[in-house]
């Protein structure tokens, strides 16, 4: 497996591993697929040192993707912190990609100056909270039923990572 930063020949990939978490219902708040002139904006933000994005390739087929995004866009004293997004193809869950991913984005993070991740992730999405936990995320906050989607009623925690600079 190959960790990389995202390259123009894998927004499609990107998109399509993005589209099926949203059919599937269970892992985003996002209930409407995208296209690529929609998020056209968001990988140019991505492909920008601060928020950068990365992908897992597998024989040469991107298998996942995370990346660094801002939180609370626009709020000067939140620039020390980043929000984490992950997905990974539902073919390729529990391999270590997502851990591999992580360990990417975290040292990209320090390396960039953040002093804080988050990661928020459905209060039902237990995987994703054993990763939290296994690379030293703790729960810093619970949204009780705060995510509607098809007539049923999420709860969403924030996990948190306190970053040392390199």
């Amino acid at each position: 497996m190959k960790i990389r930063r995202v390259e123009q020949k894998d927004y499609q990939r990107v998109l399509d591993i993005l589209n099926k978490a949203i059919e599937d219902r269970i892992f985003t708040a996002l209930l409407t697929t995208t296209s690529m002139e929609e998020r056209k904006d968001w990988f140019i933000k991505h492909s920008l040192p601060m928020h950068p994005m990365y992908v897992a390739e597998i024989d040469d087929h991107v298998v996942g993707w995370i990346t660094l995004g801002a939180f609370r866009d626009g709020r000067e004293g939140f620039l020390c912190t980043s929000e984490l997004s992950y997905y990974i193809d539902e073919n390729y869950r529990g391999q270590g990609i997502g851990s591999k991913l992580m360990d990417t984005a975290i040292e990209a993070a320090k390396e960039i100056g953040c002093s804080n991740l988050l990661a928020v992730i459905f209060d039902t999405n237990i995987g994703s909270q054993k990763l939290a936990i296994k690379k030293g995320f703790k729960l810093w906050g619970h949204l009780p039923d705060v995510i509607e989607i098809d007539g049923k009623t999420h709860g969403c925690d924030y996990w948190g990572l306190k970053l040392e600079k390199s």
